[in-house]
């Protein structure tokens, strides 16, 4: 995943290694070497600093005697040791990690602690930092566009774009939350919205609430936002699509719908993020000549499914499984079961938006280096808008 531009999927799994196994010498390594791309990719110079040192750490304690290796490559210490050497010369890695305090910050009070603690568990806070774990310091949302150029005598509507896929992501996510929060499987009253509301008992435990219908919502907003991600790549990138036909899965070929070559503006380009974003593509839906099964992840065919059933068709949360139904038209899925679709798809969101954010600065980086000398740039700031509408 790292090498295909997916450090943020990479560190998740490593993550998910280390919890179960924490001495396992090869996944701290690796751990140590992905948060080092990670960091390379970020262009907040704190951040950046904060998880070199990190992924520094991770490395240096690869030495522990009492980790396991089971089998690995002969002279992986010595690679270890010189990526760690190689940090140390270019960051005081001993002062950055003193003066960094990762769980001292607040978090806030009831409601609000609750959706910050279930938010750093799952790692969805548009925060370069959460990618070290369930840490306070990473319990906000910091990341946005870098600073870029253009030419036009207005600012350009990336910001406003971005601006809106970030205030749907976090709605997405807030969705999610409440959902959790009013579960339909336990004993608290049901919502006030659902008091009178007459539905009938169909027999085949069908989960009817105000929560569930959020849950259904955070999916559906998630994966609307694939296709914004894409509609934004088409823009920024001058691919010339319809934007009225874009989305995640066709926006890096000639031809959209046939899939087959890559845009002469995508192919080769050198933007480690974008490659990541075309990949992750893969976790949504696979080339549709080569069948339902050519994705990468084992999910990526039902999710798309759920997608559609969501949108076009007749789908029923239920709180219990049950045997086959004769075809009635309807499709169920259990809310167990589609909770854990909906954590992923919001994961996928989150990283499509992190990549996005990352692409865009490796372009610019690269178009400063094409740039001419006697190119003017007129500097444009502008306000936080949280800041300027409270003093407003």
């Amino acid at each position: 995943m790292n090498t295909l531009g997916r450090p943020v999927e990479a560190l998740r799994l490593y993550d998910n290694v280390l919890r179960t196994r924490p001495r396992f010498a090869m996944a701290l390594a690796n751990r140590g070497f992905v948060r080092f791309c990670f960091a390379r990719m970020v262009h907040d110079d704190g951040h950046r600093a904060v998880l070199t040192a990190y992924a520094c750490r991770d490395l240096e304690n690869v030495v522990d005697p009492n980790l396991e290796w089971d089998s690995a490559p002969a002279n992986i210490i010595n690679l270890v040791d010189a990526k760690a050497a190689e940090i140390r010369s270019a960051v005081d890695v001993d002062t950055v990690l003193a003066r960094t305090d990762l769980d001292g910050w607040p978090l806030g009070e009831g409601s609000a602690k609750s959706y910050r603690l279930r938010m750093l568990d799952r790692r969805l806070f548009l925060n370069p930092l959460v990618m070290l774990g369930p840490h306070s310091i990473a319990a906000y949302d910091p990341l946005h566009l870098p600073s870029h150029t253009f030419t036009q005598g207005t600012v350009r509507p990336l910001l406003g774009w971005y601006n809106q896929m970030k205030q749907e992501f976090v709605g997405a996510r807030l969705l999610y939350h409440e959902a959790m929060e009013a579960e339909p499987l336990d004993d608290r009253p049901p919502h006030f919205a659902d008091d009178e509301v007459r539905l009938y008992d169909t027999l085949d435990y069908p989960a009817l609430s105000i929560g569930t219908e959020r849950l259904r919502l955070a999916f559906r907003t998630a994966y609307g936002l694939l296709d914004k991600v894409a509609g934004f790549v088409n823009a920024y990138f001058d691919l010339g699509h319809d934007p009225n036909r874009v989305d995640l899965r066709g926006v890096w070929y000639d031809n959209p719908r046939k899939r087959r070559a890559l845009h002469s503006k995508i192919a080769d380009r050198p933007n480690l993020a974008l490659r990541g974003l075309y990949w992750l593509s893969f976790d949504i839906v696979g080339e549709p000549e080569n069948g339902p099964d050519d994705t990468l992840a084992p999910e990526a065919t039902h999710l798309n499914a759920l997608r559609n059933a969501l949108e076009h068709r007749c789908l029923v949360l239920t709180t219990e499984t049950f045997g086959a139904h004769d075809d009635d038209g309807i499709e169920r899925e259990d809310i167990t079961t589609f909770r854990q679709n909906t954590e992923r798809m919001l994961e996928l969101v989150h990283e499509a938006l992190i990549l996005l954010s990352f692409a865009m600065h490796e372009e610019e980086i690269q178009k400063r280096r094409d740039g001419k000398d006697d190119t003017s740039v007129v500097d444009t700031v502008l306000p936080n808008y949280r800041r300027a509408w409270e003093e407003f």
